[in-house]
């Protein structure tokens, strides 16, 4: 296919009305065509997602970029960042030559800038503690938290009014 009409194929399939957001450009024969954008409509974006792929595939930086875009449009995200992944996304970007050449590979002008960003807690880690309650946790975390636990000989629980705290609890185990 030439790549005039890859480009009118893609355009007319990542066109919609409303305010979208850019994943990234298509990629033909090995190579993206500059300003041949990827686009999610932002009205879908209300939505469970999954991202998955190999190791080195771009699932961090999807995410990312998702992240990014949507809290540019308003849009609160929750995101699960057990390996302090996209913590960086707080942090105006900086530039450098690889993501300028890119950038002008694509057709995208980078424009450095940083989203607001809460950090959440179940354990120790830095951010805001979180508290749950054993029917909040769920049975299959619960199970797993407990057997983490009498791996580790972990023998009391601290309770509440019958609410285990997440103290107590994702101190001892890690899952």
């Amino acid at each position: 296919m030439d790549t005039t009409s890859f480009q009118t194929k893609i355009t007319a399939g990542y066109t919609f009305q409303g305010d979208s957001i850019i994943l990234g450009a298509a990629v033909l024969d090995g190579a993206p065509v500059k300003e041949c954008f990827v686009r999610l409509p932002l009205a879908t974006m209300n939505r469970h997602g999954l991202i998955a792929g190999a190791t080195g595939t771009g699932k961090t930086k999807t995410l990312q970029l998702l992240a990014e875009q949507l809290s540019a449009n308003g849009v609160p995200t929750l995101v699960m960042d057990i390996k302090r992944d996209l913590s960086g996304i707080a942090a105006r970007g900086e530039s450098n030559q690889k993501i300028v050449d890119r950038h002008n590979l694509i057709g995208l002008p980078y424009i450095p800038g940083s989203s607001p960003v809460e950090f959440l807690s179940l354990s120790n880690e830095p951010g805001a503690r979180l508290r749950a309650t054993v029917s909040e946790f769920g049975p299959v975390l619960f199970s797993k938290c407990l057997i983490s636990m009498k791996r580790n000989k972990v023998s009391s629980l601290s309770s509440s009014n019958s609410a285990m705290t997440t103290n107590s609890l994702c101190s001892t185990c890690r899952i």
